[in-house]
């Protein structure tokens, strides 16, 4: 096999002359594809660490132990071998008085690429990400309605550039400054219910008991302490006043889709069209900072998921993405479809950790935990609302892989998960 010599490959085509001096964020999903772009880009020279470029992962806790080996691996050798700051992050929790009340708002924390357990500043990845996010919402994530992508990815990606572009040394501290919480469940049942909430007391208190578990604040952190590249950026390089001000900062997001995904990379620039000049902070586009402008270097390259597959067989790095077929970006996410996740949960798993989202197990029990039933419009029985949306087939059903719902092929090929490369 001849090697794919990403070097002499990679291309962004692009748009604008002045875009190829602004600051670049490769966003890098943790598998093969957007892997091969962030070290293509980087030994073809195109990442600049004084430009302010840098790499982010966004960890949601739900991946496969061999993809935590692997994002592991890669962001070493693109720190080590071109200097380029890897930062993972999580999507958190913190409590802050609102208008003379506490609340939990979302946030994020920078995480070391050890495991928690191994260290407080480590990475999560039992699901806990995962299950704040369900607890902060109250709701589980559907094919129609994917905020765990936007709460767990998009978002805390937005509030880290701001920090990045400021030019500061770390991000700030985030939620007040007292070790002890100050809202309680009933308390948030309280203010739930004054705000109009239907639900009883019980069931919203048990949905956010896992989010009043964490802990109340972030305290601040630096980058240095989370990257072993140095940080050479030019702060006087980046223009604008915030991702949301006006003007905004104007930045490069680099997206590993491919050449065979034209949909995918349809949805995200049609997105782009709908933030362009929205810098209000009450822009309704919150996935698509205004400043953000979206390129596709392994599409501009003509690269499909064939060169792909073949640039890795013929890298000898030894850079391995050791995971069972399919079971990348959340190992059973709703979104590859009842079919893959039944042929999933049937393949071979030697890594696979029990009670954790790389077992099927985890997905039913959470399921359980956080869906939601409602009466039925027409007044006759209750609707169920889960992974799979309304009266959908269950996790727990797909777990015995003989499903008896009738709704099983509702679903069954699944549909492309365009965000979840952000």
């Amino acid at each position: 096999m001849t090697p794919i010599h990403l070097k002499t490959r990679m291309r962004i085509n692009y748009r604008r002359p002045q875009h190829r001096d602004l600051p670049h964020v490769v966003k890098f999903s943790g598998g093969r594809s957007s892997a091969a772009a962030a070290i293509g880009l980087a030994e073809a020279g195109m990442l600049d660490p004084e430009r302010g470029d840098v790499v982010l992962f966004a960890n949601t806790s739900a991946e496969h132990p061999g993809t935590y080996d692997f994002a592991a691996a890669v962001s070493r050798h693109l720190e080590t071998e071109h200097n380029l700051p890897v930062l993972w992050f999580e999507f958190c929790t913190v409590e802050d008085a609102r208008r003379g009340e506490y609340r939990r708002i979302a946030a994020f924390r920078l995480v070391r690429r050890v495991p928690i357990e191994d260290d407080p500043g480590g990475y999560r990845w039992r699901g806990e990400v995962f299950e704040e996010m369900l607890s902060y919402q109250q709701m589980l994530p559907n094919p129609h309605q994917r905020s765990c992508t936007a709460k767990m990815k998009l978002h805390p990606s937005h509030q880290l550039l701001e920090e990045w572009f400021a030019g500061g040394a770390g991000p700030m501290h985030a939620g007040h400054y007292k070790p002890e919480s100050y809202l309680t469940d009933k308390q948030a049942a309280k203010a739930y219910k004054a705000n109009g909430g239907v639900c009883s007391a019980d069931e919203y208190q048990a949905w956010v008991k896992f989010m009043l578990s964490q802990p109340s604040n972030r305290l601040s952190q630096h980058w240095v302490d989370f990257t072993s590249a140095s940080i050479a950026r030019s702060p006087q390089r980046v223009e604008g006043v915030g991702l949301w001000g006006r003007p905004p900062t104007q930045h490069i997001t680099l997206l590993g889709l491919r050449a065979d995904e034209p949909r995918r990379i349809d949805r995200v620039m049609t997105r782009t069209l709908f933030a362009e000049g929205a810098g209000s902070s009450k822009c309704r586009v919150k996935n698509q900072p205004p400043g953000e402008h979206p390129y596709f270097p392994l599409a501009d390259s003509g690269m499909d998921k064939a060169a792909v597959n073949d640039y890795w067989l013929a890298h000898d790095s030894g850079l391995e993405l050791d995971i069972p077929q399919g079971a990348g970006n959340c190992v059973f996410c709703f979104m590859k479809g009842t079919r893959e996740l039944l042929a999933i949960g049937k393949r071979e798993d030697r890594r696979k950790a029990a009670k954790t989202p790389s077992d099927f197990a985890w997905w039913a029990d959470i399921e359980r935990k956080y869906r939601r039933e409602a009466p039925r419009r027409n007044g006759t029985g209750m609707t169920q609302f889960g992974f799979l949306g309304a009266n959908g087939a269950s996790y727990s059903e797909l777990q015995k892989s003989a499903p008896p719902s009738p709704n099983i092929s509702r679903y069954a090929t699944g549909t492309p998960a365009c965000d979840c490369t952000d």
